[in-house]
């Protein structure tokens, strides 16, 4: 099994960029360090905020990396962080070709009605996934199960404008077949800074 973490964070209006280089320089080595690790990359999501995804080998490790994260931007951001958010999960959907999340990211926490989330889960696998990869830019698409009712998504594309012609044809899909087994669902989207993985992945 395969597990993530996704860090959402915010910070003060205009603190962002510097804590940015920094973190590329010293989480990057720290997370490829770590026993476990898979994957990590970092898409920005507006001027003031960043979603963070690593992937692990076991939830002790995703939970572990969860801390260490938060650790070094609450000590690196201080009084400039907002809010800082952590969704840990078993991988139970993985589509990554050699390419790997680069260019555009998206990344949507979803919330189910209760009992729904089977269900769901394999809709997408046997009918979202195959439309995803179809689609011009495609660089990889995962979901974790975070919760009995919750889940994260992410998908890559290598462009925005690919991006958002995707979105076009599988939000489609999504809006037909599975918004009615969903309470609610939060997107975040942008640029991919960085994206890295463990050798041998």
């Amino acid at each position: 099994m395969v597990y993530a973490r996704a860090g959402f964070y915010t910070t003060k209006p205009g603190t962002l960029d510097d804590v940015l280089k920094k973190a590329e320089a010293e989480l990057v080595p720290m997370n490829r360090q770590q026993p476990g690790f898979r994957s990590y990359f970092l898409i920005r999501t507006g001027p003031d905020s960043v979603v963070s995804v690593t992937s692990w080998e076991s939830k002790e490790q995703a939970d572990a990396a969860a801390e260490r994260l938060s650790a070094w931007v609450r000590q690196e951001m201080g009084p400039s962080l907002e809010k800082v958010e952590n969704h840990v999960g078993e991988v139970i959907i993985s589509n990554v070709p050699p390419n790997f999340m680069t260019g555009y990211g998206r990344v949507a926490v979803w919330r189910f009605k209760p009992g729904m989330a089977d269900t769901l889960s394999a809709k997408v696998r046997d009918g979202l996934v195959p439309l995803m990869v179809r689609q011009p830019g495609f660089t990889g698409y995962g979901v974790a199960r975070t919760g009995q009712d919750s889940a994260v998504s992410v998908t890559g594309f290598a462009s925005e404008a690919q991006a958002q012609a995707a979105a076009q044809e599988t939000g489609a899909w999504v809006q037909e077949r599975a918004m009615s087994s969903v309470e609610s669902v939060e997107r975040s989207e942008g640029e991919i800074l960085w994206s890295v993985r463990a050798e041998g992945i």
